[in-house]
């Protein structure tokens, strides 16, 4: 059995080989991860303090939001970008949901359509889990099947025209639209590039597609090469090729994209506090650098 000593020491080899945090040159990202999810919490705390449902539910989408941004630095610094990506498609699919409630005259009747979808989706989730269950043998007939079919036999919102054999029929979204529909109809120019790139670049990493096979193979390839090419240039360390190529210079993409997607759907909550104008620019900044003549679509 291995000692504790030995066991931390494989620990840390693990962690260096997944490009965790231990690198120097990934801590302004991580600051930066660490003082807008800081500032975001004060914000969402004084939302949940307040007693108007319209601030509630802006309080509600930054705290999701501040999860997803948190999630995407575990994964990122974990050496794990390719799961990072399906969270930056996830913020991008509030912010533009947000961005459309924002363009109602009426926000807060937007704001109760939206709500009411999501009640209506939870219902029809515990409806198909019931029905899983029932799949599996458990009893029928429960106080909450009756009372969850009961709701979604007096819901008449989103209720489409039923199929030809008589089932209903639900929309798909409370808009109406699809995310690229909602990309394309954003006063925001850049979000159909990072619509692309988070839905159809990088769609493979998020399904587990067999492309995710061949992009790992072709990384881990371009790190060779740079690796090889470095090793002759004194005073170069040793982990700088992955993390200016292949999966490190993926992961510093991946979450400047998050955080991007993060800052602009804080901006569409007006209910919240805001962040102070000059310490978001210096976040906007150091974010930039990372992904600067990269490519990456993250703002005009």
């Amino acid at each position: 059995m291995a000692s504790s000593e030995e066991r931390n020491v494989a620990d840390a080899g693990s962690s260096k080989r997944a490009g965790g945090s231990q690198d120097p040159r990934k801590r302004p990202l991580f600051d930066v991860v660490a003082e807008i999810t800081a500032v975001a919490e004060q914000a969402a705390d004084a939302a949940a303090d307040a007693d108007n449902t319209a601030i509630h539910l802006d309080g509600y989408v930054l705290r999701r939001g501040i999860k997803g941004l948190k999630s995407a630095q575990l994964l990122v610094d974990a050496g794990h970008w390719e799961y990072a990506t399906p969270v930056a498609r996830q913020l991008f699919e509030l912010l533009v949901n947000m961005e459309h409630l924002g363009s109602f005259a009426d926000r807060r009747e937007a704001q109760r359509i939206y709500s009411n979808f999501g009640l209506l989706q939870y219902f029809l989730a515990e409806s198909r889990r019931i029905e899983f269950e029932k799949t599996r043998g458990r009893p029928s007939g429960s106080p909450w099947e009756l009372s969850v079919k009961d709701f979604l036999d007096r819901c008449t919102d989103f209720r489409m025209a039923p199929r030809a054999d008589g089932t209903v029929r639900w929309r798909t979204s409370w808009s109406g639209k699809t995310t690229r529909a909602l990309a394309e109809s954003s006063p925001d120019p850049m979000r159909v590039p990072q619509y692309e790139l988070l839905f159809s670049t990088w769609s493979e990493q998020t399904h587990g597609a067999p492309g995710v096979l061949a992009t790992d193979l072709f990384l881990r390839y371009e790190e060779e090469i740079v690796a090889e090419a470095l090793a002759e240039v004194k005073g170069v360390p040793p982990e700088l090729p992955q993390l200016i190529t292949g999966s490190g210079l993926k992961g510093m993409q991946t979450l400047s994209m998050a955080i991007i997607l993060f800052l602009h759907l804080w901006q569409q909550l007006p209910n919240v506090p805001q962040p102070d104008l000059g310490e978001c620019s210096k976040w906007l900044g150091i974010t930039k650098a990372f992904t600067g003549g990269k490519g990456i679509p993250i703002a005009d």
